[in-house]
């Protein structure tokens, strides 16, 4: 049986270039495949499988491109209703698959989160999300899983604080000890 569900899932940043502008151009892997834990309402886990064939459909990437970048996540989905008051940038238009990733450029233009990312107060990436859960477990590159998210269909990307992360350190901006951006 399937359900459909809202999920965040995490990744870095990380080569970061000015714009023109002034503005930040971030290459990043913003999400991978795998199994990932969530934790219920109830407190219960449950590992849900994001399979190559879903995370890389292309159905599921072009929602990608174009997303709004928004600081933390906001209270609910992005929309034009909310996106002046949420978005900080957009995800650039090339979003493919590099490995066990889906990788993208982030186009950051608000200046107070232009400033978190300098401080290094903003290290890390966030996909929200809404996919079709299908309740089957199983094992993949051996972990085990409970569910399989399908129709994986993305709303925005957000930025957020270091150890933030689902998706592991893999996924997140790289600055190095001084806090300048390196690659």
């Amino acid at each position: 049986s399937q359900n459909a569900v809202q999920r965040l899932d995490f990744g870095r940043i990380s080569k970061i270039e000015r714009t023109p502008q002034g503005g930040l151009k971030c290459p990043a892997n913003l999400t991978r495949t795998g199994v990932f834990v969530y934790t219920r309402a109830d407190g219960s886990i449950v590992r849900e499988l994001r399979h190559p064939e879903e995370v890389f459909s292309k159905d599921s990437i072009k929602t990608l491109a174009g997303a709004p970048v928004t600081d933390l996540h906001p209270d609910q989905p992005v929309r034009p209703s909310n996106w002046k008051t949420t978005a900080v940038g957009h995800v650039a238009e090339a979003v493919k698959q590099d490995g066990k990733f889906v990788s993208a450029a982030l186009l950051i233009q608000d200046g107070e989160t232009i400033t978190r990312i300098d401080r290094g107060e903003r290290k890390e990436l966030s996909c929200g999300y809404t996919c079709a859960l299908e309740h089957t477990a199983g094992e993949y590159d051996g972990e085990k899983y409970d569910a399989i998210q399908r129709g994986i269909v993305y709303n925005h990307v957000a930025l957020g604080p270091e150890n933030w992360g689902r998706a592991g350190t893999e996924v997140a901006l790289r600055l190095d000890s001084s806090g300048n951006q390196t690659f």
